[in-house]
């Protein structure tokens, strides 16, 4: 009893775990909220609703990578201060820039009536989502350098404010009523978070004009910007071809598997994105022997608890739509996006490592290649072969393999590991994870009875017995000691 007692005494003042209980709170808030809003919004508004989305999902990527690369930039350097103040300051000015371009195009495209998004009546938001755009890019760059400084509280609150007002107002709206409300309630968290940020910052903010230093962060940052936004373009491409070649209703079910799909890692991705910029100032200061201990110690805990998470969801889904069995036609569609989500997690720590070695450039390369080939595939499915909403994420989940192989590759030949072809697939394609995989991908297309998924996580549970019982001594380790997230 003693020791229980102390063990939650050590839990309640370990920041990081402070942190993952404010994510896990969030998780159960957004699960709640994407019930209720799929429930009141209904299918039809839904869609308008993942549309509106979608837009602001291109928006965060028209960023040209300033923020990006000041993320790159100040993870290796936190320990100058000044300097890292003539970063931010350097990026804000940069920022201001950009977010002037963006208001001359959007009032561009509204005069010559180029009808975005008319069938989901996007011009009635328009204004709104182009303000929150433009915030958007101002809080990126506050969240990576409070990150930095390890400002778990800011950033947990950042992340937590929209759940909680949709939470506040959801009980009051229904149909286009609620439509409105999540618009406005995402403005208002968005102007939160940015006074926060500005009230708070753990650096002084000065818009410095340093025409060398923008050269260095937009050089940095061009590749990075490549990268970042071919690699986020691939997911957001897809969800681009269901809203043009889908009815409104189906881009609803598949906004609806999308985001339920993407709640299921959310807590594993909050831990991923606090230790972030430690990974990188690791990665860059350690030899190649660390790195490959490293590599190994990080990919075996995070990408098994990523897979293993994705098959119990894949088992628990079914029980939902007990509940609502309107949204039975999503669960193809959240299973197959599921597992695409899961299957990149394979990649874990290479992309950290070839960033902290310099090697946005190839990054960038691969990036591309990977979101032409999903462009393809994605027209060929939609247009072409008309394919099942809920199957034309396969474009994704092929794309992501060819990606991920690639990265891999890349990745061991960096530190002096073997590059050869069977050397990159039993690291980032091993069997224990590619068997239930496999299994489970074969389930969802062959459309059968959903209590069969319990064979791919026993599977699973079987082919990962060692590493489970490793992780969970790992958890165990960090509540007691939380200086081990410091890596």
């Amino acid at each position: 009893m003693r020791s229980f007692i102390l063990t939650v005494k050590n839990a309640s003042k370990n920041k990081i775990l402070q942190y993952i209980f404010s994510r896990y709170a969030t998780f159960f808030i957004q699960f709640i909220n994407s019930i209720f809003i799929a429930v009141y919004l209904g299918p039809f508004y839904l869609g308008i609703w993942g549309f509106i989305n979608l837009i602001l999902q291109y928006f965060s990527q028209i960023n040209l990578g300033i923020s990006h690369s000041v993320n790159a930039i100040i993870s290796v350097s936190n320990d100058n201060v000044q300097y890292v103040q003539k970063v931010v300051g350097t990026a804000l000015s940069m920022l201001i820039g950009l977010s002037f371009i963006v208001i001359l195009l959007f009032f561009l495209i509204e005069l010559f009536d180029f009808n975005i998004g008319q069938k989901y009546n996007f011009s009635n938001y328009a204004l709104i989502v182009l303000i929150i755009g433009v915030i958007g890019y101002f809080n990126t760059l506050f969240n990576y350098v409070f990150r930095v400084y390890g400002r778990t509280t800011e950033i947990a609150i950042n992340q937590s404010a929209f759940p909680v007002l949709i939470l506040v107002i959801i009980p009051f709206f229904r149909a286009e009523h609620l439509l409105w409300a999540l618009v406005m309630v995402n403005l208002l968290a968005f102007l939160i978070s940015f006074i926060l940020f500005l009230y708070k910052s753990p650096v002084h903010l000065k818009l410095v004009w340093d025409k060398p230093l923008m050269q260095l962060i937009q050089k940095k940052g061009w590749y990075l910007f490549i990268y970042n936004t071919s690699f986020y373009l691939i997911i957001i491409s897809t969800k681009s071809f269901v809203s043009m070649y889908y009815k409104v209703e189906e881009f609803g079910y598949f906004s609806f598997a999308f985001s339920l799909a993407n709640s299921v890692l959310l807590l594993l991705n909050a831990i991923s994105y606090l230790i972030y910029p430690k990974i990188l100032n690791r990665f860059a200061i350690s030899n190649n022997e660390s790195n490959v201990i490293l590599l190994s110690k990080l990919r075996d805990t995070y990408v098994t608890s990523s897979h293993f998470i994705i098959h119990l969801s894949l088992l628990l889904f079914p029980v939902f739509l007990l509940f609502f069995p309107e949204y039975e036609k999503s669960a193809a569609a959240f299973g197959l996006i599921s597992l695409t989500v899961g299957l990149y997690s394979n990649s874990f720590g290479y992309a950290g490592l070839l960033i902290a070695k310099g090697k946005e450039k190839k990054l960038s390369r691969y990036s591309f290649f990977a979101l032409i080939l999903n462009l393809i595939l994605g027209y060929v499915l939609t247009a072409i072969l008309h394919f099942p909403f809920s199957q034309v994420i396969l474009t994704t989940m092929l794309s992501y393999i060819l990606y991920v192989f690639f990265l891999t590759q890349m990745g061991r030949k960096l530190i002096g590991m073997k590059t050869s072809l069977t050397s990159v697939v039993k690291d980032v394609y091993p069997i224990r994870l590619v068997l239930p995989f496999l299994v489970s991908v074969t389930l969802i297309l062959l459309s059968i009875p959903s209590i069969y998924f319990i064979l791919p996580l026993s599977i699973f549970i079987v082919t990962n017995y060692k590493s489970l019982e490793s992780i969970k001594k790992y958890v165990c380790e960090i509540t007691n000691n939380p200086k081990i997230m410091d890596i």
